[in-house]
């Protein structure tokens, strides 16, 4: 009867129908590839920076933080940090992206500029970073699932999750992306912050303990990482990877 009430993954199947209900609602009234690949640009831009705050910060980004932080302490903070400056760089690089803006994709932009050479090396770029991240939420996903269900098969809730993601990101288009990324975007906006609250009372200490105990901490010390060694200069390689 356990099976019955297992409040979880009632959670987890609500979420996941929500999603695709709103995928496909949002996906109505496409007639041309034009409106699938751009959706006619007509999003608001809150809308446009929760979709690019989503997609930045997903499921296997978020477990990678946590894991990196508790292996490299200040080192992973700091390159977390930094990272963000690469944003900086492409928002003054985009003031010049006026005579492209009618472009569908990054590749047909590299082809008009560099040969249609330039634009197959552009497209299988982006496919095989496509295909790193879609691994990576797959992966965190299969992680979560692991962790919070009981009594249910991870692998099959994997594959439904994934199956779900890719029908109505494949069927709706851009539209149906954006506004599930705006849906997932509120969603763990709301979460993670208790999620992180309920975890600091778990641990039954202060906020001034924890502190305490991350100073006595060599890998949370600015002496241990504002010195030369092989740690700094993979950090800065990685850094420029970004």
């Amino acid at each position: 009867m356990a099976s019955f009430f297992n409040i979880p993954l009632y959670m987890v199947v609500s979420f996941l129908a929500f999603t695709l209900v709103v995928g496909m609602y949002f996906s109505r009234k496409i007639t041309s590839f034009r409106q699938y690949a751009i959706g006619d640009k007509q999003f608001a831009t809150a809308t446009l920076v929760a979709t690019v705050l989503a997609t930045a910060y997903g499921g296997g980004g978020l477990i990678r933080s946590v894991q990196q932080v508790h292996n490299l302490g200040l080192y992973w903070i700091i390159l977390t940090l930094l990272a963000g400056f690469d944003l900086y760089i492409i928002s003054r690089l985009a003031l010049y992206m006026g005579p492209f803006m009618y472009h569908l994709s990054m590749p047909e932009t590299m082809g008009s500029v560099y040969s249609k050479y330039a634009r197959m090396i552009a497209a299988l770029s982006g496919i095989c970073d496509a295909i790193a991240m879609i691994a990576a939420q797959i992966s965190a996903m299969s992680l979560a699932i692991n962790m919070c269900l009981d009594g249910v098969s991870p692998k099959a809730i994997t594959i439904v999750v994934s199956l779900i993601l890719i029908f109505y990101s494949s069927f709706g288009g851009i539209r149906a992306v954006v506004f599930t990324d705006l849906l997932q975007f509120i969603t763990f906006t709301l979460i993670i912050p208790i999620l992180a609250w309920f975890i600091f009372k778990s641990t039954g200490k202060s906020i001034l303990e924890i502190i305490s105990f991350l100073q006595n901490q060599e890998k949370f010390q600015f002496s241990s990482v504002f010195h030369f060694d092989t740690n700094l200069v993979a950090m800065g390689c990685l850094l420029l990877s970004f």
